[in-house]
């Protein structure tokens, strides 16, 4: 399978932590590049949710790191202060590299990153997108989407698993 890879994301804490939960970081090089900023490092490597082990066999991670002086305006001028600090800082690192595409799986990230003309992306579209761009077979992709209902801490209702799937089997046949 050729893999056709998009550009560059940006990713919060969320997608890092429920893909290494199901062992499927490996999924993360479907992007030329991966900007992982510092907070975000640390509420994940730092915190021991997601082993540096399993981000090192990566080759497309890039750690970012900002002046928390800047974030926080960046916070106050775009209404961000209910966000925590690796989503605000993620939504930051897009802004300040010209990066348009944010992973999450927070809802309120997700909103936050339509109003600054962002495309959020969460773990179900990582595999989706990974699927669609050849680096894993549908019954792969079927059992990944399985995998974040079934044993990640990600809060996806079995009716959303399902429907992911669907539209899997759905682009399949077209």
């Amino acid at each position: 399978m050729g893999v056709r890879r998009v550009d560059v994301a940006v990713t919060d804490a969320g997608p890092l932590i429920h893909l290494a939960e199901i062992g499927s970081l490996s999924l993360l090089c479907i992007f030329e590049r991966l900007y992982i900023p510092q907070v975000v490092w640390s509420e994940t490597i730092g915190q021991n949710r997601v082993a540096q082990a399993d981000l090192s066999e990566l080759s497309n991670i890039e750690r970012q790191f900002s002046t928390q002086v800047e974030v926080a305006r960046f916070v106050q001028d775009n209404d961000l202060e209910t966000l925590h600090g690796g989503e605000c800082e993620s939504l930051y690192v897009c802004q300040q590299t010209g990066v348009t595409v944010v992973l999450t799986d927070d809802l309120a990230v997700r909103e936050a990153a339509k109003r600054l003309k962002l495309t959020p992306v969460g773990s179900l579209g990582v595999v989706v997108r990974a699927y669609q761009g050849g680096l894993i077979s549908l019954e792969e992709a079927e059992r990944h989407i399985l995998g974040l209902h079934d044993i990640s801490t990600l809060f996806v209702t079995r009716t959303i698993a399902e429907l992911a799937i669907a539209e899997l089997h759905r682009r399949a046949m077209s």
